[in-house]
């Protein structure tokens, strides 16, 4: 069985970040901005993340990066270990203290 190749076109205007969410660029950023406002122009530069969950999917499995991830289930499972950390560690309750002598004695 051969390798899956990497969908080339994919990866040159996709990103998969860490948690798999998927940035693109955005349109109409690429020329005639001289009459688009300062707000809109700052607006294009960012990346953009893909709302729809299945191009998503079908993205990350043509980019063959983390195709089983889902952004929601990963942050679902971020906020659940960020409220382990914070909880207040449980420590076990201190031995009773004897006399440092009266073990010693034979």
């Amino acid at each position: 069985m051969p390798k899956i190749k990497t969908h080339k076109g994919m990866k040159k205007r996709f990103k998969v970040t860490a948690t798999g969410k998927v940035l693109h660029k955005r349109a109409g950023s690429s020329h005639l901005m001289s009459h688009k406002s300062g707000k809109q122009v700052r607006r294009l530069r960012k990346k953009s993340a893909l709302s729809v969950a299945a191009e998503a999917r079908r993205i990350r499995t043509a980019m063959l990066e983390q195709p089983g991830q889902n952004a929601d289930d990963v942050h679902a499972r971020k906020m659940a270990a960020l409220a382990r950390r914070s909880a207040p560690p449980q420590t076990p309750a201190p031995a009773p203290a004897g006399e440092p002598g009266a073990a010693e004695s034979p």
